[in-house]
This record gives structure tokens, C-alpha cells and sequence, in this order.
């Protein structure tokens, strides 16, 4: 029989050629684990296996997390949230140089905050704010590429589904994972309003000024109901951060608040309510397969002792931990050509993990770092799954390829976030250090 090490290769191989075939993640993982997992300890003990990780997956009580952070952003996403965001920040900004595009990064960063899906933040906005700046004579790449890039913002702004997955695939704290994306999370937000506003400035063709007047009674009367989306905000961030509930209670809390919000606005009814429940149900599910294939193929990866091989070559490099982690980012901005978010965080982080962890870089530090660059992954051509949902949404109104182009100038801004997380890593790491205890 071939040594562990090959089968792994072997693995790896196979698990890429399913993937070109279109085979969902889930199931390409789990099989190359079965069959790996078969291969090196006959397929009795790989069908046990097969048998026994579904049901302690889905059992598991911190699962229940991802499925009320999923209900929280279906309800506010249905309910109309993002609506109101919108109009509320277009009020407060329209009349800037860019303000629309700043007011759309704005109410994303913000729906961010609840939903904790790029996708929903993409469709919502490309309904909403595309034909308003459209309206207003802005550039139709910087509209296009507004929208698509300040939907990633909600992968690192808390709640954030791929945050629960990552911890679900490494031992990290996810209630310290959630409260340090805060910050870098609307850093990355104000530098993509600070670019907008820029751009425009020089060349204000982009994007006109509003002419439309709203006066400061508007402004006020705009952000009424935006005091509830703050109110869920700093009752599941707050809590969390000082120790009063868990990530999993505050997923409850967060969905039940927006519940409240969503019948106060009288925009709840029977077919809204199934729809939500329906999507969550569908999500949910369709994550817990990735899951459970992810932990077969982790088995079967510990059984190859890949993990561990390439922990012990890279401890004997003489670069810097420094530059094995920018290695290991450029990587993923190549695996960001070709895989979409979830794909990429299954596979690569229960190798990564040991690697980076071995080195004594900080878990909560690489952990951002990596949900960084999968969040520039999203926009990154020809996978960017932000870029195909915005463009099922609009239509023929914009191009793909116009598309692409508007994302560029974020494309940029995302790098230079990175890098300024690279550099001062206490970005990521004060405010999970100051947690109740």
C-alpha cells in the first residue's frame, strides 16, 4: 500500500477533479474521506464513521448557533430591514460628493450587523440602491462594484456565518472570533467611504451630488426604526462581550429581537414567516453537509498526517512566522479564483490551523486575517458569487465585466485593510483582550 503521505496527495487530487465536475463541497469531501478513511483502515471502520459524525455534528448544542444567526438575517432580509438602512443613510449622506455609494457601504456594514450574509447584502442593495444611482447619474461600474464589495463586509462584521464555521474547524473561541471582527470590520467599511468620497472629489462625474432637499426633520425621523437594529446590536455584541450570554443565547436573543422589529413594522405575515423559516431550514442544512463532509475529510486527513508533515517542514524553514502566514494569504487569494468561501475555508483551514498555531501566531489574529482575505475572495474573479448574485438581480442594466471593473478600487482597499492588519495586529486582538473574563 502507498505511504499515508501519497494517499493524501492522491486525496487532494481527486477532491480537486470532483470539484471541477461541479459536485457539491459536502459530498466531494465526505467520499474522498470515506474512501480515504477506507483505504488506511478498512471500509468497516470508515462506514462507522460515515455512520456517526451526522449525528454528533447536528447534535451538537453549539450548532444551534448557526441556524439562529441564519433566522436572524432571513427575518431582517424579508422583514425589509435593509430597506430602511438604505433610506435612512442616503438621507444622512446623498448630499456629498459619492453619497449614495457611501450611504450603500454605510447601511450594508450596518444590515452586516444582523444578517451576517454577503449574498443577502448583495441582493438587497442591487434591488434597492442601483437604480437610485442610476437615478442620480453615478458611474454604473462604481455602482455596481459598491454594492457587490460592501456586501463582503457582512463576512467579517459579526454575526458571521463563516465565522461559525471556522470555529466549528478550529479550537478558537467563537464569542472572542465575533467581538474581534468589530472593529476591523467597520475599518474596512470607512476606508471604502473614505475611497468613494475621494474618487468622486476628483472627478465628480462618478458621483453627482443629490439635489433632492431633506430637511434635518427627515434626517431625525429616518433612523426611528433604526433604533431597534441598534437595539439587537448592542444587546448580542454587548452580552457577549461582557460574559452575559454566549455566542449560541446571543444568536437566540439577536433572532428574537429582529422578530419583535419585524412585527412592530407590521411587515410580518404568514408567507414572510414560512419563506424565513424555510430559507434557515434550507441553509442550515445545506452548511451541516459541508460540515459533516469536512470532518470526514479531516479524519481522513489526520490519518495522512499532511497536517502535521507540513507543520514539521515549515518549522524547519528559516523564514519568519511573518512570511509562512503572507504565503499562506496568497494562496488564498489564488484559491479565491477558483473555489467560493465555504469550499475554501473546509478545506484549507484544518491544515492551515496547526501550521499557523505551531509558529505561535495569536489564533484570534490569523483567524481575522484569513476571514479577511475569504471576504476579498468573494469579489475576486471569475468565482466572486457577490458579483453573479448582483448580476441576477439587476439584469441586463449592468455587465458582468462592468462589474468586475467596479470592484477594482475595493479590490485595492481590501489589500491595504489586510495589510494594516498584518501590521498592527492589535486591531484584531484589544478588544477581545478587554472580554469579561
Amino acid at each position: 500500500m502507498p505511504s499515508p503521505e501519497v494517499i493524501g496527495i492522491l486525496g487532494f487530487i481527486a477532491m480537486f477533479v470532483m470539484l471541477a465536475f461541479g459536485i457539491h463541497i459536502g459530498i466531494t469531501l465526505g467520499v474522498i474521506g470515506f474512501i480515504g478513511c477506507g483505504v488506511m483502515l478498512g471500509f468497516s471502520r470508515s462506514l462507522s464513521l460515515l455512520v456517526t459524525t451526522p449525528y454528533y455534528v447536528v447534535a451538537d448544542y453549539n450548532f444551534i448557533v448557526l441556524p439562529m444567526f441564519i433566522l436572524m438575517g432571513e427575518l431582517a432580509f424579508q422583514g425589509g430591514i435593509g430597506i430602511l438602512l438604505y433610506q435612512a443613510a442616503s438621507k444622512w449622506l446623498g448630499r456629498l460628493h459619492g453619497g449614495l455609494a457611501m450611504a450603500t457601504t454605510a447601511a450594508s456594514a450596518a444590515l452586516g450587523a444582523i444578517t451576517g450574509s454577503s449574498l443577502a447584502a448583495a441582493a438587497t442593495f442591487g434591488k434597492m440602491a442601483i437604480p437610485e444611482m442610476r437615478r442620480h447619474n453615478y458611474s454604473e461600474k462604481l455602482s455596481a462594484g459598491v454594492v457587490a464589495a460592501s456586501g463582503t463586509l457582512a463576512v467579517m462584521i459579526p454575526p458571521s456565518g463563516i465565522m461559525v464555521l471556522y470555529t466549528i474547524l478550529a479550537p478558537v473561541s467563537l464569542g472572542k472570533l465575533m467581538i474581534a471582527g468589530i472593529i476591523p470590520g467597520f475599518i474596512s467599511a470607512a476606508i471604502y467611504m473614505v475611497m468613494i468620497y475621494t474618487r468622486v472629489r476628483l472627478n465628480p462625474q462618478l458621483g453627482p451630488k443629490s439635489t433632492e432637499v431633506v430637511s434635518w426633520g427627515e434626517r431625525f425621523s429616518s433612523i426611528r426604526w433604526l433604533i431597534p437594529v441598534a437595539v439587537v446590536m448592542i444587546v448580542m455584541l454587548g452580552g457577549i462581550y461582557l460574559g452575559i450570554f454566549s455566542p449560541i443565547e446571543a444568536g437566540s436573543v439577536g433572532a428574537f429581537t429582529v422578530f419583535i422589529v419585524v412585527l412592530a413594522r407590521r411587515s410580518a405575515s404568514p408567507s414572510m414567516m414560512i419563506t424565513s423559516l424555510a430559507n434557515t431550514a434550507r441553509a442550515a442544512s445545506m452548511i451541516g453537509l459541508v460540515i459533516v463532509g469536512a470532518m470526514v475529510f479531516g479524519r481522513f486527513l489526520m490519518l495522512t498526517e499532511l497536517p502535521s508533515e507540513l507543520s514539521n517542514f515549515v518549522s524547519s524553514l528559516t523564514i519568519p512566522p511573518v512570511g509562512v502566514l503572507a504565503v499562506i494569504l496568497l494562496i488564498y487569494i489564488v484559491l479565491g479564483c477558483i473555489m467560493d468561501v465555504p469550499a475554501m475555508i473546509v478545506i484549507t483551514v484544518p491544515i492551515f490551523y496547526p501550521v499557523l498555531h505551531d509558529l505561535g501566531l495569536p489564533d484570534i489574529w490569523v483567524a481575522i486575517l484569513i476571514i479577511k482575505i475569504v471576504e476579498i475572495a468573494a469579489i475576486t474573479p471569475p468565482i466572486g458569487l457577490n458579483v453573479y448574485v448582483l448580476k441576477g438581480v439587476v439584469g441586463d442594466v449592468v455587465t458582468v465585466g462592468d462589474i468586475f471593473r467596479g470592484i477594482i478600487p475595493f479590490f485595492v482597499m481590501d489589500v491595504l485593510t489586510l495589510a494594516l492588519l498584518v501590521w498592527v495586529p492589535q486591531i484584531a486582538l484589544w478588544l477581545p483582550s478587554t472580554m469579561f473574563q
